[in-house]
Parts: structure tokens; C-alpha cells; sequence
């Protein structure tokens, strides 16, 4: 499974970094992983937890297998995330029900940037790990991008998983942010998945009072910078309409290389 999803391993980082964190042997951490196998082959993978997220490749009978097997194993899914055209077709064999659906976002922006392209001159030494004692600051500031963003709080019924998930990622410092202790964050950026293939980023946020003025690109381009450093390429994803976002990712050297889509139920 793992040679299978490193050779994508810029559409698969969710799956390789829960992979890395010993999610295959501890359904607790992501929940369960699911391969479909043809004729000895393996032909797709898909993690079903809290996060359903589907593998590329991924052939139309895993799809089959995966949809029967997500509406029988009767998981509470928050959000279906994957390639664009294997999400499309997994909710189309899963059934889309309006009133279960909260929003559906197709044809985003996968992006991936390595050491050959990123734009080096972007740098910000007041990027730093979050400490743990911003955990308050930083769900409220999490909060306000991700409705910013959606529309609605996805995480209201579940504030409590979110706030651990949430207090892992510090300790783990996969979460950095610039500003001082003690007051709102200026910027964040968080690492949502780390293995050794690759990084993929999110969360991507200035505070509106701090935007214009360059700091996320100087943060990203050093986020990137360092991480670099330890794996081959990272990667994020972005609403094709969010044309600042857009601008400043390629003008960092980060390049398309497909399209996710996500699906957010109630």
C-alpha cells in the first residue's frame, strides 16, 4: 500500500502522513484503511473516519467497493476529500443527499513546489512554532478562517476532537504562526500532513488588519524553505475562485499538478 500511494505521493499526503503516524495498525488515529485489490493488484486505498479521503489512482471498481463499504461501516464522516474525478465518482455511487450535504466544492487547485522552483528570496525569521499556551487564540483564529472560507463551522458539533486535534498539531509543531505570545496571531500556516514524500499545507491565514502587506508570502516561502530542507516537495490545495491566493502561491513557484475535491456534510 505505502509503494502504492508513494508513487502519487503529492495527491496522496494525507494518506501517507496518517500512514506515518501508525494509522494502518491504530484505527484511532484516522480510522480505517480500506485497499481494493483486482487480480493481485491493488487499485485504490480510501481512509474512512472522521475524514473520508480516497487515493489516486483510483479505478471504478474500488470506487464501487468503496461506497458500499462507506454506507454499510456506518462512520460519522465530517468531510470527503480526494482527486477531483474519484471524489465525483465515490459521492455518486454514495448518493448525494442535499439535506446530508453542507457544501460540495469541486475542481480545486492542487499545487507543489520543490527547492528547483520555489521562490528563495521569501523569508520571514519571525515565522515560529505556535506554543502551546496560544491554543485558545489559535482555535478561535482557526475558527474564523474556516467560516470565512465555508461559511459555516463545521466543527461545532464536535468542538472537542476538533480542540485535541488542534493541541496535537502544536506539540507536534506542525502548526507556526507569526506574532508575539499573549496576542492574536498575525499569520498561521499549518503542516496538515508530514511523512517523509512530502508536506502539504493548510490553513493558510493573515489576520484582515495584517493583509497587504507581504507577510504571507514571506511566511510561506519560508515555511517552505525549511521544509525542504527534510522532504522532496510540499504541497496545498486552493479555491480555483481565490485568485490572491492563486497569485501568491505561483509567484512563490508553487505549480498545478491536479485538482481535489471536497464535500462537507451536516
Amino acid at each position: 500500500m505505502l509503494g502504492f500511494l508513494r508513487q502519487h505521493a503529492e495527491h496522496n499526503a494525507y494518506l501517507l502522513g496518517q500512514i506515518a503516524r501508525d494509522a494502518l495498525h491504530r484505527e484511532s488515529i484516522a480510522g480505517v484503511f480500506v485497499g481494493y485489490y483486482a487480480g493481485g493488484a491493488l487499485e485504490g486505498v480510501v481512509c474512512i473516519g472522521s475524514n473520508l479521503v480516497v487515493s489516486e489512482p483510483c479505478s471504478e471498481r474500488a470506487l464501487d467497493g468503496f461506497a458500499s463499504f462507506a454506507r454499510s461501516a456506518g462512520y460519522l464522516v465530517r468531510v470527503a476529500v480526494g482527486p477531483d474525478i474519484c471524489i465525483d465518482g465515490f459521492m455518486r455511487r454514495f448518493g448525494r443527499v442535499d439535506d446530508d450535504i453542507a457544501l460540495e466544492r469541486p475542481a480545486q487547485l492542487l499545487y507543489r513546489v520543490d527547492h528547483t522552483t520555489l521562490d528563495v528570496d521569501a523569508t520571514c525569521p519571525e515565522l515560529r512554532p505556535a506554543d502551546v499556551s496560544e491554543l485558545e487564540r489559535l482555535l478561535r483564529t482557526d475558527l474564523a478562517m474556516v467560516v470565512e472560507e465555508l461559511g459555516f463551522d463545521p466543527f461545532s458539533h464536535d468542538i472537542m476532537s476538533y480542540r485535541r486535534g488542534w493541541l496535537r498539531r502544536i506539540r507536534e509543531q506542525r502548526a507556526w504562526v507569526v506574532g508575539i505570545i499573549g496576542q492574536p496571531p498575525i499569520f498561521k500556516v499549518d503542516q496538515s500532513a508530514v511523512c517523509e514524500d512530502v508536506v502539504q499545507l493548510a490553513g493558510v491565514y493573515t489576520h484582515p488588519a495584517w493583509r497587504g502587506q507581504g507577510i504571507a508570502r514571506r511566511a510561506v516561502g519560508e515555511m517552505c524553505r525549511m521544509l525542504l530542507e527534510e522532504v522532496p516537495v510540499v504541497t496545498l490545495y486552493v479555491h480555483r475562485d481565490n485568485t490572491a491566493a492563486i497569485r501568491l502561491y505561483e509567484g512563490l513557484g508553487f505549480e498545478p499538478v491536479g485538482d481535489v475535491r471536497s464535500v462537507w456534510f451536516y
